[in-house]
């Protein structure tokens, strides 16, 4: 269920009610914790939502576990899904830059040049890539980027 309305919802707000739907039904159906649990994870990775869509769902299931006095995500499980999900954001942020990055190399260098730095781009962190991205925009050589 939860793969079929990810792929049938375009707008994230229809996502994130079908998710918390999709959620408060294990609860009316009485499953048990581990079950809970486990269906979390797939639906949470099936149906993905924009930053402040998630925070609010979860805000929403932390409300539907107190109303039902049933709190089977506990404090430290809600914590590693807000970090797991702050670290996937910045590795996908961070593979966005590396690509962007790849891209006006290619642009302003050639594919054929820019395929020799592609391991040392997609393996730099944050704050060397937005120094090399700077420097691309000054450099008359590729060497230049990453002196």
């Amino acid at each position: 269920m939860a793969q079929l309305r990810a792929k049938s919802s375009k707008r994230a707000e229809e996502r994130q009610a079908w998710k918390f739907q999709l959620v408060q039904l294990m609860y009316e159906r009485g499953y048990e914790r581990d079950v809970i649990l486990e269906l979390f994870r797939v639906i949470d990775w099936m149906i993905r939502l924009p930053d402040v869509l998630e925070r609010q769902f979860l805000e929403s299931v932390y409300q539907l576990e107190e109303s039902k006095k049933m709190p089977y995500v506990t404090s430290a499980e809600r914590f590693g899904i807000e970090k797991g999900m702050q670290q996937g954001m910045q590795q996908g942020m961070q593979q966005g830059e590396a690509a962007i990055m790849l891209r006006l190399m290619a642009r302003k260098y050639g594919v054929d040049v820019v395929a020799a730095y592609r391991e040392r781009i997609e393996k730099a962190d944050a704050d060397t890539l937005l120094e090399w991205s700077e420097r691309l925009l000054f450099a008359e050589k590729i060497e230049d980027i990453f002196h």
